[in-house]
């Protein structure tokens, strides 16, 4: 199973189509930051979630949704997180957008780093691997997390 959360009007085919909004087409209508999964643990192959973690402003709130993600992925699955870099002039063009990400922030989700020893276990996010992390021209973060128990 393959989610596509956040999904806006990108509707992907082979993917469970997840939004909030009932103006667009979804699968499944939830708010990531406050509602369950509708998914078994460990049942996930793959997440692709953008446009969608700069959103959330509480910290509560991402931290729900980041856990919920490991929570249904299967040990080595993965999610691709696209989001604007906070350098670049795309992180303030989106009304909405109130949350900025760097490349290091990733480190605070990353098992072996650091700053998820020191901080982000601390505040209780599951620990991932990163797999990669790449900005491209238009100031956009793809990251691939893998879910490590």
């Amino acid at each position: 199973m393959r989610l596509n959360i956040g999904c806006g009007r990108e509707y992907l085919q082979g993917y469970t189509n997840i939004d909030v909004s009932k103006e667009v087409r979804a699968d499944e209508y939830l708010d990531i930051r406050t509602d369950k999964l509708p998914f078994k643990n460990n049942t996930v192959e793959e997440i692709y979630i953008s446009g969608v973690l700069e959103q959330i402003q509480e910290n509560e709130h991402l931290l729900f949704a980041m856990n919920e993600c490991w929570r249904v992925l299967k040990e080595g699955g993965f999610m691709r997180v696209v989001v604007p870099h906070a350098l670049h002039v795309n992180a303030y063009k989106d009304p909405y957008d109130c949350r900025r990400f760097s490349p290091d922030m990733f480190s605070y989700f990353n098992k072996d780093s650091r700053e998820y020893k020191l901080y982000g276990s601390v505040y209780g996010f599951k620990g991932w691997e990163i797999r990669s992390l790449k900005t491209n021209d238009n100031g956009i973060i793809t990251a691939v997390l893998i879910k490590c128990e």
